[in-house]
């Protein structure tokens, strides 16, 4: 009788432990689906960024800063495209994402000082950043609203985000991801 009370307990213990890492590997694995769509729809959207060099109101410009980013791009890859204001920026533990289409009845393409409409792109994000590389060194700011004359994009663009999922045996369970976004390529 005790044998097959300690068998018992032995199988209960095997199978809680493989329950607990199927169930572990599964929001790992959710995570990973997570920021891939994530970097995919960042990397197609930046590298169709566009600037407008021009004095006056349909002047387009880039701005990044740490945590968020704002730029111009079409909403749809290759020309004929219309195009867009798409602001990305970290909110709580959100990543979220601002869009505003352009048309010719706006008075201005200049972004405005929030983010409307916005919409959450990631959920469960610790931690989310931007650093822009000017061809030499990582710059924590990007904005070309301060290069009259001279404004470019950055060379690349790199983003680091740690995604976090409810508590296992304690502990979250975090995944850091890194992606450098040439803007050339």
């Amino acid at each position: 009788m005790v044998v097959m009370v300690v068998v018992f307990i032995s199988g209960v213990m095997i199978f809680s432990s493989i329950t607990l890492r199927a169930t572990k590997q599964a929001a790992e694995k959710t995570m990973i689906a997570s920021a891939r769509d994530f970097t995919f729809f960042l990397r197609r959207s930046l590298k169709e960024a566009i600037i407008q060099d021009i004095e006056g109101p349909f002047r387009i410009d880039f701005i990044g800063t740490e945590t968020a980013i704002k730029y111009v791009a079409p909403y749809a890859p290759g020309s004929g495209s219309d195009i867009g204001k798409y602001g990305i920026y970290f909110d709580g533990d959100e990543i979220k994402l601002s869009f505003e289409r352009l048309d010719r009845k706006m008075k201005t393409y200049a972004f405005d000082s929030g983010f409307s409409g916005s919409q959450p792109l990631v959920e469960n994000v610790k931690t989310f950043s931007f650093l822009y590389w000017d061809g030499n060194t990582w710059e924590k700011s990007w904005n070309t609203q301060n290069q009259i004359g001279r404004a470019k994009l950055p060379d690349k663009i790199k983003v680091f985000f740690v995604l976090k999922t409810r508590k296992f045996e304690g502990k979250d369970i975090e995944k850091a991801f890194e992606e450098e976004i040439w803007m050339d390529r």
